[in-house]
């Protein structure tokens, strides 16, 4: 009798259109090796404050559905059917299209600006359902193939420590508060923190894991998307916790404002920094996205990571989901300790 083979797990954290590159990317792996079955869950920050999702965490007691959204979209099907009849201009065609679409900010509506599916989100959430179960049903209607869920079941802020001139005599340290002044900021990211401290935690992402095989972090704006995970306590505890391969994939290059400066290596330096205790195993780069490789090598071995060498970007600073579908697919058929070429 022939034994059947166990799923690979893999949890994805982050938010925005880098994670969104990742679940596709695996979404490509399921579909391309049916034989090789594989469980995706996305674990989703909860701190924007911006646009669509700030407007809404303002107006209701939510967490902010953008990121959760985005999430939702990239893996629900492509193309849901055929409409056989031509509509001019840029017809939705399929789930994931009207979950995106975004309303125009040139009406005077209450909907300018506002996103489908932030509305529809928001709607199942100011009804009465958890937002764990909100995000179920939506994803069953849209026949996602994955687990959404947030890093938190309320709301974060990030605050951080934001040093100014740090060469001058002038210099001095400022707290600022909120994903998009953090983001767009010019002066250097000394520290970051959440608000709370400790909120209140998602059972369901905890389990998800705690059972996972492989943990994907990034890519995504550093300090704003890929680190307030970790900052979590339930999260970092699970992730510290876990045995899963825990796998960092580089950032094509600096987020404009808070890494301006950032080479390849400091991201890899900034997570030791910042989680000395959770030893990544494995960094995915891509070698023409970073000048020195070699120099980028030596730091992630020193720091006992090893290196997986892909081409995965697409146009501009944006990863491409077929190729990073290729380095995931290597993967989930590497050992520990490998440099891979």
């Amino acid at each position: 009798m022939k034994a059947v083979k166990s799923a690979t797990r893999i949890v994805a954290f982050g938010g925005g259109h880098g994670l969104s590159a990742t679940l596709r990317a695996l979404s490509i792996c399921k579909g391309s090796h049916p034989e090789n079955q594989i469980e995706i869950t996305a674990v989703v920050g909860v701190s924007d404050d911006g646009g669509s999702s700030g407007r809404l965490r303002n107006e209701f007691p939510i967490v902010p559905p953008g990121d959760l959204r985005m999430a939702l979209a990239a893996l629900s099907p492509e193309v849901d059917s055929e409409l056989g009849y031509e509509v001019e201009p840029d017809p939705i065609s399929s789930w994931r299209q009207l979950l995106q679409y975004r309303f125009p900010n040139t009406s005077e509506s209450g909907l300018a600006g506002h996103v489908t599916g932030n509305i529809l989100l928001t709607a199942l959430w100011n009804s009465g359902y958890s937002p764990v179960q909100g995000l179920q049903i939506l994803g069953l209607l849209l026949g996602i193939d994955g687990t959404v869920l947030p890093c938190s079941e309320e709301p974060i802020e990030i605050e951080a420590e934001i040093g100014w001139n740090s060469n001058s005599a002038d210099s001095f340290v400022e707290t600022v508060t909120g994903q998009v002044s953090i983001a767009g900021t010019s002066g250097t990211v000394n520290s970051v923190a959440i608000i709370p401290p400790n909120p209140r935690e998602c059972p369901e992402a905890i389990e998800a894991v705690r059972a996972a095989d492989v943990l994907i972090f990034g890519p995504g704006s550093w300090f704003t998307s890929v680190v307030p995970h970790l900052l979590v306590p339930s999260i970092f505890r699970a992730v510290n916790d876990s045995a899963a391969m825990k796998v960092l994939l580089i950032n094509l290059g600096p987020q404009l404002g808070e890494t301006t400066g950032f080479e390849a290596k400091d991201y890899l330096v900034s997570w030791a920094d910042l989680f000395p205790e959770i030893e990544l195993d494995l960094v995915i780069a891509d070698p023409k996205s970073i000048s020195n490789g070699s120099e980028f090598e030596t730091t992630a071995r020193g720091l006992g990571i090893s290196v997986l060498w892909k081409e995965v970007a697409g146009s501009g600073e944006t990863h491409d989901p077929r190729l990073l579908a290729r380095a995931f697919d290597t993967v989930m058929t590497m050992k520990r300790g490998t440099t891979w070429q």
